[in-house]
């Protein structure tokens, strides 16, 4: 670790998020695993410069923080954000007998609890407001106040007939003005409130008429990690990139972004090092005047699959003028400084292949099967498939008979990203056969694609964290199911 930085930084907040569930709180063993590995994250945070820490609960949470870690984050200067998907929080589920009025009317025609809730009543949308505030009167470390609804898409605002008619940005917007003013009442300098671009909210309408305490949070987690979010040779990115130009209006500037570099759920769990597009990115969202900018973490196991990019994040949210191949050198020079050549190399591989499989889009689990030029994909990922394996050489000439903890672990993730792609490959191939062969050589894609965790279940404990010992094991789980319908669709 370094000193604290002392210039003037590019972004004046510079964050990081996790989602609070991944602290496995209600099983001590693995919380006091994670606990852990926070001790020495969060001064690496401080060192680096990031100055706030955002926590996103989801509707299962019982905790809207990790009280343990108040202390640590306050000693080392790093302002505390509170909140998430919590909408469905703040309007209880149980008050739907009682007051399904409260709920929005889904496709069907039909009130449902599963949603957010219906913007048109007053009192829904008092008891949300209500709540809002208690969470502020009851936390006032609170820096920034994140009120998210439902994580899906399509489905969870109101389509009754008074809600009808507003588009969803303008069903959220109306929540986040109420609790705005309301906290704007109760306390002489409220936090601010973020309204959340996301999914169905992603794209602005010209009719939102934000409160001065409210700013936006863009979050375009389906763009494509490939290139540049301002590469107007993408296919992909011009699109948000219009997006947030136009939050940026409609809000005065008022605005941060919401960035997945380190998301082990987009990116299946396989290690990636993109730090030339985060410098650029960087770059462009200094340029259009982004004042903060945050990205989602998932504790060790991020630190030992995207140790490039969160570097890469943190020297850019300084300067995003940083050398993107330097820094590269850098982290493999600070975690393997007996072997910094070799492991640079290897690094240089992984950031090749990252290129290669997130051409198109992040999403790692949901590989396209309607591509316009399905031999180019397969060529593409075969080719990040070898550039895996050369991570993993690279690997295996440092570890030769010696014990290291680290290598070991990263050549892993490598060998699992190498397993995946291969899979992903093949299973994009057997989309494009005709008759019962399709099937069978589907499933093997399948197959080898959830066999690959193998590897990562062999990583010591502390390096993968209760994300790579545990979660991985669920999103896996749920990753096969998706695959599996997906091709099950394609054969109808």
């Amino acid at each position: 670790m370094t000193g604290k930085t002392t210039s003037t930084p590019a972004f004046t907040r510079r964050a990081l998020v996790s989602d609070i569930m991944t602290w496995q709180y209600e099983k001590p063993d693995r919380f006091a695993l994670h606990l852990e590995h926070d001790r020495q994250f969060i001064p690496w945070m401080a060192a680096r410069g990031i100055n706030a820490f955002s926590y996103i609960r989801q509707e299962r949470d019982s905790r809207l923080k990790i009280d343990e870690l108040r202390p640590l984050l306050d000693e080392n200067g790093i302002a505390s954000e509170y909140g998430g998907h919590v909408l469905r929080l703040l309007l209880p589920r149980d008050r739907f007998d009682a007051n399904p009025e409260f709920f929005p009317i889904g496709a069907d025609g039909r009130r449902n609890p599963r949603g957010n809730l219906c913007v048109a009543s007053e009192a829904a949308l008092a008891i949300v407001r209500d709540g809002a505030v208690r969470y502020i009167r009851d936390n006032p470390e609170c820096a920034l106040l994140h009120v998210w609804g439902a994580d899906v898409l399509g489905g969870a605002w109101c389509r009754c007939g008074d809600c009808a008619g507003l588009a969803p940005q303008r069903q959220y917007m109306a929540v986040v003005n109420a609790i705005a003013a309301a906290l704007a009442d109760a306390r002489t300098v409220p936090p601010p409130v973020a309204y959340l671009a996301y999914h169905d909210t992603l794209d602005p309408v010209p009719e939102l008429d934000p409160l001065p305490n409210v700013a936006f949070e863009w979050a375009p987690r389906e763009r494509c990690y490939s290139h540049a979010i301002d590469d107007a040779a993408c296919a992909v990115n011009p699109r948000y990139l219009d997006s947030l130009k136009r939050y940026i209006d409609l809000f005065d500037g008022r605005g941060h972004v919401f960035e997945y570099y380190a998301d082990a759920i987009l990116f299946g769990g396989l290690g990636f090092a993109t730090p030339a597009i985060i410098a650029r990115d960087l770059r462009a969202y200094r340029a259009l005047g982004i004042a903060g900018v945050s990205c989602l973490t998932f504790g060790a196991y991020s630190v030992l699959a995207y140790p490039v990019n969160l570097e890469a994040f943190a020297r850019g949210t300084q300067s995003p003028d940083f050398d993107p191949d330097a820094t590269l050198a850098d982290v493999a020079a600070r975690r393997h400084p007996r072997c910094a050549p070799a492991m640079t190399a290897a690094y240089r591989a992984i950031a090749r292949a990252s290129m290669l499989v997130l051409d198109g889009g992040g999403d790692v689990m949901r590989p396209s099967l309607n591509s316009p030029a399905p031999t180019e994909r397969i060529r593409q990922l075969r080719a990040a498939r070898d550039l895996f394996d050369d991570a993993c050489a690279a690997a295996d000439m440092v570890l030769g008979d010696a014990r290291d903890d680290l290598t070991a672990a990263e050549r892993a993730v490598w060998h699992y990203g190498r397993e995946v792609v291969h899979g992903i490959a093949d299973y994009v191939a057997a989309a494009g056969i005709t008759g019962e062969e399709r099937g069978a050589r589907g499933e093997a894609a399948i197959g080898r694609i959830g066999e690959a965790i193998t590897q990562v279940r062999g990583i010591d404990l502390p390096l993968k964290g209760t994300w790579g010992a545990y979660d991985i094991e669920w999103v896996r789980d749920r990753w096969m199911a998706v695959l599996r319908r997906r091709f099950g669709d394609l054969q109808k």
